[in-house]
């Protein structure tokens, strides 16, 4: 096999490949017999049939097709390491007028990740938050703990704010006395923050017995098509008014959270677990919330060509998450969903284009700095990251790995996030981090609505 290089224009490159009429010729050989020993042919036991009678069921250029396909995946593997190419995409082919008995010639396309300027990284600085966890944070998360835990019993009084109202409603949307639907039945809480104002104020003080009216605009997104961006009115009747008993803060309740075998033994005790764990967690969030501050801020600085081809592939496959979760929660297209919401379709496709833009750099950026610092994901890293999603999901260790082995997408996905983090990680190791107790104007400006790139 003989390569020239024909030219590189930014991240494309061009190259001939020529095999000689012997390497096309064994290719063709291992074609003929994969094709005879899968194929069906009248007459002839598999893997028997001449090349004639082959020739005659799929065609010749067919056969030379298959032929070539058996010497290429070969060829560009070693183009790719003879040049030092590192491809983003498989390759376009063009292959010229097959004759048997003469050299082969085809021109490869290859895609390659572009070369990227990254800035000095040491001069960039990044402001990170402090964390700082008071009591009235451990007291809200203590409830909300206790009220999972919690059981309701029937309370002979008015509904108050953390009750939980039975009631059987009738829905009609305004403006249309066809609309009265059919009474249903349902389990109000007054303390779920979920539930509309309008609905708990009209029966924040209602008994068994009691009837309660509002009315409201249903927003335009609602999942229900029916009554989305229309106003509906409510009669609800109240059915029963149960009280929520909370668990007391002793020994049995602690086993129950934490095991048999917990330390955890006083309220004092269990209040400073709850601030330690609510520490680890706003540091962490901080940390990820400085880590995407540096990366964008580095993207910024950043001098590279994106290719348009791989802002192309990321816009497709944001709008097809678009599209199956509009389906999901809609049950619509999202054209169907834009229009609903007043929103213009071309404005949507800048939108998300300028979105796929800003994640294809950062994507080219960090895999610059991993590359310049020679970023790899071990062993280690990858066992450890099996333990954390094995413990995170529930799932057997065994099984989640017998799982990424068989989906090979899966698996890169899994190698990617890793070795990005590790990117990630690093850089944040690389750049000035000042902790602050507020963010400068400047700072929650850039983490509010990142600039795409």
């Amino acid at each position: 096999m003989k390569t020239e290089l024909l030219g590189q224009e930014k991240n494309v490159v061009k190259i001939k490949v020529e095999f000689e009429a012997a390497e096309f010729s064994k290719g063709l050989t291992e074609a003929l017999r994969e094709i005879s020993r899968g194929t069906n042919i009248p007459g002839f036991r598999k893997g028997h049939a001449p090349r004639r009678v082959i020739e005659m069921r799929i065609g010749r250029q067919a056969l030379y097709n298959e032929a070539l396909e058996k010497i290429l995946p070969g060829a560009l593997q070693q183009v790719v390491e003879d040049y030092a190419l590192d491809t983003i995409a498989d390759p376009a082919i063009k292959i010229d007028e097959v004759r048997e008995g003469e050299p082969v010639t085809c021109e490869l396309t290859l895609e390659v990740m572009p070369e990227t300027e990254l800035p000095v990284l040491e001069d960039i600085e990044v402001e990170r938050l402090n964390a700082a966890v008071t009591d009235e944070m451990v007291d809200s998360l203590a409830r909300s703990i206790r009220k999972q835990h919690s059981r309701l019993e029937a309370a002979d009084r008015p509904a108050g704010d953390e009750d939980v109202v039975a009631v059987s409603f009738t829905t009609r949307i305004l403006d249309d006395a066809s609309s009265q639907g059919e009474p249903q039945k349902s389990d109000i809480d007054l303390s779920d923050e979920n539930i509309r104002s309008e609905v708990r104020s009209a029966l924040n003080g209602k008994a068994a017995g009691d009837t309660a009216e509002t009315e409201f605009e249903v927003e335009a997104d609602y999942r229900d098509s029916t009554v989305a961006g229309k106003r509906v009115h409510y009669t609800m009747s109240v059915e029963t008014v149960k009280e929520r008993i909370l668990p007391d803060l002793n020994l049995d309740f602690f086993k129950k959270l934490f095991g048999e075998d917990t330390e955890i033994a006083t309220e004092e005790a269990f209040r400073k677990r709850l601030g330690d764990d609510l520490l680890a967690r706003m540091k962490s969030e901080n940390e990820a919330h400085a880590s995407t501050r540096a990366v964008e801020e580095v993207s910024k600085r950043s001098i590279l060509d994106v290719p348009e081809s791989m802002v192309e592939r990321q816009t497709e496959f944001l709008k097809k998450e678009d599209e199956e979760e509009a389906k999901r929660r809609f049950g619509m297209e999202m054209r169907e969903v834009l229009r609903l919401e007043g929103e213009d379709e071309a404005a949507y496709e800048n939108l998300i284009r300028s979105k796929a833009l800003g994640m294809v750099r950062r994507t080219l950026v960090l895999d610059a700095i991993g590359k310049k610092y020679d970023v790899e994901v071990s062993k280690a890293d990858f066992e450890s990251e099996v333990d954390r999603r094995s413990t995170l999901y529930g799932i057997d260790r065994n099984r989640l790995l017998g799982l990424l082995y068989k989906d090979r997408k899966l698996m890169t996905q899994v190698l990617d996030d890793l070795r990005y983090s590790k990117i990630t990680a690093l850089l944040m190791t690389l750049v000035k981090v000042r902790d602050v107790d507020e963010l400068s104007q400047t700072e929650t400006a850039s983490s509010e609505s990142p600039k795409e790139n």
